[in-house]
């Protein structure tokens, strides 16, 4: 659910002095990421049927209203690898999952990403809303994305126009029908007419910005899992919890079963072809780890890159997961 734009890096091989021809890594034609479920008792991979959605960045949420799963695909689908690395194919396409198929919606616009966004359903609009770190918005109306109003936005308490530098992370709180920005020293609030802003917000002191900020509903509270601690938001101050190194992997709220959950790579557990996974719970003041035989594997070139991610389908009682191997 939330942006970051992650490198894979640049390699380089010299021969004679000169560097190597750079390779491409996942081609244009790169098949659909793999799609996961979780039912509360197992993890299902789902059979691949045609295109879908292949970059390696999305940012994807339920639809209440279509009943379908809403992913924004807009990352590499392949990547240069050498002398001059970098993104050989950059997507921009909106698909919708129907519980077995991807389906390209033909969308003539798009979202705008900036520093760390995110997907959610905004009971406000009764739509799928995307947020960019910079406070612009987006609304899905079902087969188009329309610019939201948002009335000044964080650009009128110190973040520059266009710009997330000092956004940590954007959610939305169904209790309080509030979309937050997050920053180090200040939570932005908009509450459907007008921004205001509150003294404190989420200290990240080794300067991190790939936290993830999702409602849970069985406790009331947004949860925010950054790289060393786990941050609560009761509707008016923010509370620090000590945690486990989990951050980076797909956090979702499992409606059917009442729990937080987020499912990440276990980098350490990695054959030649992929890396297993771990799936925590929140108790609404610690993780546990949930006691599974197995869970997704994810391919290894996901190793570092950007959070998984995860969403709850009410119409079909299940967490849903994407995972591309680009």
């Amino acid at each position: 659910m939330l942006l970051v734009v992650a490198g894979i890096g640049t390699w380089l091989s010299v021969r004679g002095g000169q560097p190597a021809t750079p390779s491409i890594y996942g081609a244009p034609t790169s098949k659909a990421g793999a799609v996961w479920t979780w039912d509360g008792a197992r993890y299902t991979l789902m059979p691949a049927r045609g295109a879908g959605p292949s970059s390696n960045h999305a940012d994807m949420a339920y639809d209440r209203k279509s009943g379908l799963i809403v992913l924004w695909d807009h990352g590499c689908a392949g990547m240069v690898m050498g002398f001059q690395g970098g993104c050989a194919t950059q997507v921009n396409k909106t698909w919708t999952w129907d519980g077995g198929a991807w389906t390209a919606a033909p969308t003539s616009s798009s979202p705008t990403a900036a520093g760390r966004g995110a997907m959610v359903f905004d009971t406000g609009l009764d739509e799928v809303a995307y947020v960019n770190g910079a406070g612009h918005a987006w609304g899905w109306t079902g087969s188009e994305w329309q610019s939201v109003a948002l009335g000044g936005g964080p650009g009128a308490f110190g973040v520059e126009s266009g710009t997330a530098s000092q956004t940590v992370a954007v959610g939305y709180d169904e209790g309080h029908h509030l979309l937050l920005v997050v920053r180090p020293t200040t939570t932005l609030m908009w509450d459907g007419l007008a921004w205001s802003a509150m003294a404190g917000g989420i200290d990240t002191p080794d300067g991190s910005t790939d936290g993830q900020l999702v409602y849970d509903g069985a406790h009331g509270q947004l949860v925010y899992v950054g790289g060393h601690a786990t941050w609560t938001w009761d509707g008016a101050r923010w509370e620090r919890y000590d945690q486990a190194p989990i951050s980076g992997g797909g956090l979702a709220y499992d409606g059917a079963r009442s729990t937080l959950m987020l499912i990440q790579q276990d980098s350490s557990a990695c054959d030649r072809t992929a890396c297993r996974t771990t799936t925590w719970t929140w108790s609404s003041t610690a993780w546990s780890r949930l006691p599974i035989e197995s869970g997704p594997l994810l391919p290894l070139t996901r190793t570092g890159g950007p959070a998984l991610p995860a969403a709850y389908d009410a119409g079909r009682g299940l967490v849903v997961l994407f995972a591309s191997a680009t």
